[in-house]
């Protein structure tokens, strides 16, 4: 029998409903969210917000205002819930409907997105759930557009995204907004990298590197993640801290 994932996602300072989320909590998005260096920004916005999750990060450790945008309506109303009952709720602002209607006007200094990225593997037979993995519904290089226009002259934006799809983003970038950072992000020490954070700016320059791996052995968190993690996560099994002799070969 498969196994059910939980209707919640329990974290140390706030709780996110999933229930009826097309896409649930995953470790990578939780990644994205833990990562991000938000801590100075005035404005977030989180495109394609979906359970809250990369909003409520962002509000742990900011004092931003935050704008979330959900294109599916039961998505938005669980995010809203979620946002409601955190203890950041007069900082959220949900806007139900495209990215691509959003007005110009607004101005951010800090876009999360983890976007519906899938452009090539087969979609799901949910519709909802095929909205929400598959980019059919945005393209990636309408997402890109949207983000230029939102973005401040020095803000940041980050993306998570499967190989192929960031080279496809970076392809798809108009001259007035650079990739600047990637990370690499690997599931166990010696995997190869299965996902990217890619951070945009509108401030041309060279583009980094950097690479962290999740697990040192699956479910034993890498120090790097661990760290990442803690602020959030109410149950986390760390690799530097379980005793060697309790560790597989």
């Amino acid at each position: 029998m498969a196994r059910r994932r939980n209707s919640y996602f329990q974290c140390r300072e706030f709780r996110i409903e999933q229930a009826h989320c097309a896409m649930k909590v995953t470790t990578d998005a939780s990644l994205l969210g833990a990562w991000a260096p938000v801590e100075q920004a005035r404005r977030v916005l989180d495109i394609g917000t979906g359970t809250g999750l990369l909003a409520l990060f962002a509000a742990q450790r900011c004092q931003a205002q935050i704008d979330a945008v959900e294109l599916d309506p039961a998505a938005a109303a669980e995010a809203r819930g979620n946002f409601d009952a955190s203890p950041w709720a007069e900082r959220f602002t949900l806007i139900e409907g495209d990215i691509r209607s959003l007005p110009t006007t607004r101005n951010y200094d800090a876009i999360l997105c983890n976007p519906p990225f899938f452009s090539d593997s087969t979609p799901s037979r949910c519709e909802r759930l095929a909205q929400a993995r598959h980019n059919d519904a945005l393209p990636l290089n309408h997402l890109v557009q949207a983000i230029e226009g939102l973005l401040s002259a020095d803000g940041r934006a980050w993306l998570l995204l499967p190989l192929p799809e960031c080279e496809q983003m970076i392809q798809a970038l108009p001259a007035t907004l650079h990739a600047r950072h990637k990370l690499w992000v690997s599931s166990c020490r010696g995997d190869s990298a299965h996902r990217i954070i890619l951070q945009l700016e509108k401030q041309p320059g060279p583009c980094s590197d950097a690479y962290l791996t999740l697990y040192t052995e699956h479910p034993l968190h890498s120090p790097e993640a661990a760290r990442l993690f803690e602020p959030y996560y109410t149950h986390l099994r760390r690799a530097d801290a379980v005793p060697e002799s309790y560790r597989k070969d």
